[in-house]
């Protein structure tokens, strides 16, 4: 039985790593095999291209669009398709969602021009539930500042993309919405303001349904 593959989406501070990790962990806990991967990152290209992207270090729009489906391509090669045709449940932790919101949207880069480079990174294998995780831009920033101090790394560790205007991730939000709009049956969108426990108890609702026909966990 082929697998099922599921990714998380939203701005900053929107809490797709938090959930992304309570799924993977209630799968398991139900005898699922999940496998849980971040973009960029989960191979050792993916996590090097990671550590320059998120850094602020000098990179054009268009080099930092061809970082990211480099690593992709990787994330595909390595870590997906193989466990998809053996059955499992591939989690990511953003995907091609994330490209088009803020390379297309965020950065103006022509969105058909992201659309062709992401059918060629991922071969057209596109999850089977993209969860969009809503949350107002503001709210979502000062999360992620909240998160930092509470680490002791507030102005420590630097991130290009959290260090956006506010204009910059507006763009990013209206990215993510539209393509919800365009794709109701790919794409679930979830209510971000609400507690951990209820917005995972929200995406079970939506992810159960999909195990349904399988008799045996994998």
């Amino acid at each position: 039985m082929a697998g099922v593959f599921i990714a998380f989406e939203g701005g900053e501070g929107a809490g797709k790593s938090t959930q992304a990790r309570r799924l993977s962990d209630t799968l398991r806990e139900h005898g699922f095999c999940a496998v849980l991967l971040r973009e960029p990152g989960s191979t050792e290209l993916g996590e090097y291209l990671r550590e320059y992207l998120v850094a602020e270090r000098p990179v054009s729009p268009l080099a930092e669009l061809l970082m990211f489906e480099a690593a992709r391509a990787q994330l595909m090669a390595e870590k997906v398709i193989e466990p998809l045709e053996a059955g499992s449940i591939v989690i990511a932790d953003r995907f091609t969602g994330s490209t088009i919101a803020y390379q297309g949207y965020g950065r103006g880069i022509d969105l058909s021009r992201i659309e062709w480079l992401n059918d060629f990174a991922t071969g057209r294998r596109y999850p089977d539930l993209t969860v969009l995780l809503d949350v107002d831009p503001a709210i979502g920033l000062n999360r992620v500042k909240a998160r930092q101090l509470s680490f002791g790394l507030l102005n420590v560790d630097t991130d290009r993309f959290e260090d956006a205007d506010i204009a910059f991730h507006n763009a990013v939000r209206c990215g993510f919405r539209k393509q919800a709009v365009s794709n109701p049956t790919g794409w679930q969108t979830l209510e971000g303001n609400h507690s951990i426990e209820d917005v995972a108890a929200k995406v079970w609702e939506l992810v159960f349904p999909m195990l349904a026909n399988r008799s045996h966990p994998v």
